[in-house]
Formats: C-alpha cells, sequence, structure tokens
C-alpha cells in the first residue's frame, strides 16, 4: 500500500511538473522532488528481503549491518519526509507571505545540495557506543557536524528574507508562525549535531543515571 500511495504521489508530482507553463523549476521543486526519490530509495533498500514461503520473509541483512541500514533508513525518512518537503514549503511560502523575492537564490541552491549529500551519511550517529565500527560512527558524527552549515544556511536565507518587511511580521500571524518555526528549524539543527557527539552521549548517561 505504500508502493501504491508512492507511485500514485510521483505520477501526480512528475505528471504536473513535465506539463507546467513555466521552464524554470524553482529550488522548493527540488526539495520535492529529492524527498519523493529518496524515500522511494529507502524503502526499497530496506524491504530488500529472503522470500521464505508466499506470507514469510527474512531481512536481507543480520546483526550490525540490519542495525546499519536500518537506523540509515530511521534516520533519513525523518529527513526526506518531515524536513526536506517542509523547506520545500518555506522557500515557496515565506517570501510570498512576505511579498519580496528570496533572499539569496544562490544560497537556496547551496542549501539543497550540501543537506541532499550531507543528510544521508548522518545515521549512525543513532549507533555510538554499540558493535558499528567505530570509523563508521565517526563519519556519522562528521557529517551531523557538517550538516550545521547547510541547515543554518537555509535558515538565514529564510530569516534574511523578511529584510525589510519585519513591520509585516507584527501584524502577519501567519509570519510570525513562519519566524518561528524558521528559528526553530536553525535551532534544532545545532541541537541535533550536537547530541551525535560521543561527549555529548556521555553526560546524557550520566544524567538518566542520575
Amino acid at each position: 500500500m505504500i508502493t501504491v500511495i508512492w507511485v500514485i504521489f510521483g505520477i501526480n508530482m512528475f505528471g504536473t511538473i513535465l506539463t507546467r507553463r513555466e521552464r524554470h523549476l524553482y529550488v522548493a521543486i527540488w526539495f520535492f522532488i529529492a524527498s519523493w526519490v529518496t524515500v522511494a530509495m529507502l524503502h526499497i533498500v530496506n524491504s530488500m528481503e529472503f522470500p521464505v514461503s508466499f506470507m514469510k520473509s527474512y531481512s536481507w541483512y543480520a546483526g550490525v549491518q540490519d542495525a546499519l541500514v536500518q537506523w540509515w533508513y530511521g534516520h533519513n525518512a525523518v529527513a526526506f519526509f518531515l524536513t526536506t518537503p517542509y523547506l520545500g514549503l518555506m522557500y515557496y511560502f515565506l517570501p510570498k507571505a512576505a511579498g519580496r523575492p528570496v533572499y539569496s537564490y544562490r544560497l537556496s541552491i547551496v542549501h539543497f545540495w550540501s543537506l541532499i549529500f550531507l543528510y544521508i551519511w548522518a545515521g549512525p550517529h543513532h549507533l555510538l557506543y554499540t558493535a558499528l565500527p567505530d570509523w563508521a560512527q565517526s563519519v556519522g558524527t562528521a557529517f551531523s557536524i557538517m550538516l550545521i552549515m547547510p541547515s543554518w544556511g537555509g535558515m538565514l536565507n529564510g530569516l534574511f528574507t523578511l529584510r525589510g518587511a519585519w513591520d509585516k511580521v507584527r501584524e502577519d500571524p501567519v509570519l510570525k508562525f513562519f519566524v518561528v518555526a524558521v528559528t526553530c528549524y536553525g535551532m534544532s539543527t545545532f541541537e541535533g549535531p550536537m547530541l551525535s557527539l560521543k561527549m555529548s552521549m556521555r553526560f546524557l548517561t550520566i544524567a538518566i543515571g542520575l
């Protein structure tokens, strides 16, 4: 059922893109395309199994490999189902509500490509202090820290779009929600990478123990 729904959604979205009148694809559409492609890829890889009978299968992966694939899926399912589509909405609706063009279109392109490239490798930070090889844990942490740059680039791009329109923010409840949402996006994308550090895990473990 997930596959059927996703394929129908893809047909509708890509059909709309192919029949568009405007030749240029605005960056908001890029975020939605990335969401569709990546979520489909995640489900395909995560669902690979050995069939045993008509109603039973075993996972293709086992042990630490299964854990790594599960968190590669889990981390990026959140990223590309609950992050990139909403960034696409931000890039469309925030300038629309403010009545101003996006602060930097070039920055939005850099934000998109760097976020897409870095996010996909950060899943191992969910497996710190496990049987996962230390180098893989370090890769997850390193890419998590690097994610601060594109994430904050997107946040600042949104907030700077409101330059000269802050008088509207005082009166428009929609813009108030946008400002809070974009600011919280910046805060959470700083908190997440900080929590991916092994030092943070030690402090959390001590705090929970106390």
